[in-house]
């Protein structure tokens, strides 16, 4: 038997988010065991790298923003809300980089799994291509790159003044949310390699149920001589009761017994309906080879033997006559994607532990931060003055691109959380549609047997167990920052309107006490010339 093709390593394929994660000091592993054998390898130095990046960066961080609102700097509660949300970004990022030196072990653990889950997938022919996790890596860190880069420089030129060596100490602030974007790149990346799995097992499954079905629509196959799977009424029983006599009597060498008082009956061929085929989604494409590699009976009017059933030719009758019976093969296969299935569940739990807190970290500072930004967009589009801490809302495509950076982090890894939990959960329902192309009472009873174990498989994406990562928390996100800021507006409004209520008594009562000092002295000055 050929051995089963060698499928490439998930982490090998992220090895530039690997680099740029171990420069900066996102991940504690040691670099120079991946560049020589592109393992992941504990390290003492490395986790010493982590603990002194944060200190720096945190250090930098703070003198980056005090030297930006110390001249400007008033003790109002609108500043105090600001100080809080710019210091959740470093918070974030020392939650980040604490999280990845505690989970150092579930880390190497998650890709160690992972590799084995591959294995047993190309045993049986389900081969993945990790270059997908490749590009979707460099894609997140581009976009990364295209993000920061517009928001720190744009914001660079527009609010700095003067421009000096100490001015650059300005980039020092981006440095925060760019490691807590790759963080959650690394979420990600992770979370899609469990789907990615979870499609190829459910593709295969698919791709043979397609074929089986693409065989009987096109071959329709003569029933076996099987009593117990021929649905007969009683006249085609009876045929084919005294046909199965003769052929054994033949078989013995023995003559048939003659009927003198009654004629024997006329065997009669009972053909099986031809219908018009169903056409496929694909076309038939001719491989030029034969099924199974050996000679191939046609049935009359059949097609040839070049065409291509996809996985389920390892599945199918050499004799095109016969219909396709499913044997302890695709009971075998059947299995081990329902334990594949319970392997890449609990990998994507390992994944929810290792994250789950930065996550929940990472949802509210993103409601903080959208609704403020909002807000403060809305003031400066209006002419109202906006704090120091907030005054990029000035520049609306500095704000815009503000908000989208924020709101991608947040809704990225939801989306991504949220379709590997629907993938998860489909792996049952291709499998009963297999069962159900195929049709047969042995392979129905495995399926139903499989079925009750991929019930408890259950996958899930929380954040610490406060709220679940799917669809239903980003519309109750999208709804309080819009319950929030119409909020916010309606304060704004009502402070706007006291003030002018104030500005228009203060002006009444000038105008009043401007009229008696007018008619006080034009009395005295008419008594004076009297």
């Amino acid at each position: 038997m050929a051995a089963a093709p060698t499928v490439p390593g998930l982490l090998h394929s992220l090895q530039a988010l690997f680099y740029i994660s171990s420069i900066f000091g996102v991940v504690p592993y040691s670099l120079w065991a991946f560049l020589k054998r592109h393992v992941l390898q504990l390290s003492i130095v490395g986790n010493v790298y982590v603990v002194c990046s944060l200190v720096v960066y945190t250090g930098l961080y703070h003198v980056a923003t005090t030297n930006y609102v110390d001249g400007d700097w008033e003790k109002t509660l609108t500043n105090a809300i600001g100080i809080f949300i710019i210091y959740m970004e470093p918070l974030m990022m020392c939650t980040d980089m604490l999280a990845a030196m505690i989970n150092q072990k579930r880390f190497i653990e998650c890709f160690d799994r992972l590799g084995r889950v591959d294995g047993k997938l190309a045993s049986v022919g389900i081969l993945l291509d990790n270059r997908r996790a490749k590009r979707t890596s460099i894609f997140l860190l581009l976009a990364m790159l295209l993000f920061e880069s517009i928001i720190t420089v744009y914001s660079f030129i527009s609010f700095e003044t003067v421009y000096s060596p100490w001015s650059m100490i300005w980039f020092v602030t981006t440095i925060p949310t760019a490691l807590n974007s790759v963080s959650r790149i690394w979420y990600v990346t992770l979370v899609l390699a469990v789907r990615h799995r979870f499609n190829a097992m459910n593709a295969h499954m698919n791709a043979i149920a397609q074929g089986i079905l693409h065989f009987k629509e096109q071959y329709g196959g003569e029933p076996e001589s099987v009593g117990a799977d021929i649905p007969l009424d009683y006249l085609e029983r009876e045929i084919f009761t005294v046909y199965t006599q003769r052929k054994k009597q033949l078989l013995a060498g023995t003559p048939p017994k003659k009927r003198t008082q009654q004629p024997t009956p006329k065997i009669i061929t009972v053909k099986p309906y031809e219908g018009k085929p169903l056409t496929l989604a694909e076309p038939i494409k001719p491989d030029g080879g034969l099924l199974h590699g050996s000679a191939v009976v046609l049935a009359p009017g059949a097609a040839k033997p070049g065409d291509t059933f996809g996985p389920a030719q390892e599945y199918l009758p050499t004799d095109l006559r016969q219909r396709p019976r499913i044997g302890p093969r695709m009971d075998n296969k059947l299995i081990l994607i329902c334990r594949t299935h319970d392997e890449l569940c609990e990998i994507g739990k390992i994944i929810n532990r290792m994250y789950s807190v930065q996550m929940l970290i990472a949802m509210a500072h993103g409601f903080v931060t959208i609704t403020a930004q909002f807000y403060f967009l809305y003031c400066g589009l209006t002419g109202q003055d906006v704090p120091v801490l907030f005054r990029f809302a000035e520049v609306l495509l500095l704000s815009v691109a503000s908000i989208l950076y924020t709101a991608l982090k947040c809704v990225v890894p939801i989306f991504v959380c949220w379709k590997t939990k629907t993938d998860s959960q489909r792996t049952g329902i291709e499998m009963h549609y297999l069962a159900n192309v195929v049709d047969e009472c042995h392979c129905y009873e495995v399926v139903n047997h499989l079925s009750l174990k991929l019930l408890n498989h259950h996958l899930n994406f929380s954040a610490c167990g406060f709220f679940d990562l799917d669809m239903t928390t980003l519309y109750a996100i999208t709804g309080a920052i819009t319950s929030y800021l119409i909020i916010l507006i309606q304060f704004n409004l009502a402070a706007i309107q006291k003030s002018s209520t104030n500005s228009t008594a203060i002006s009444n009562v000038t105008s009043t006490a401007l009229s008696l000092v007018e008619e006080v002295s034009t009395a005295i000055s008419t008594y004076v010339a009297n």
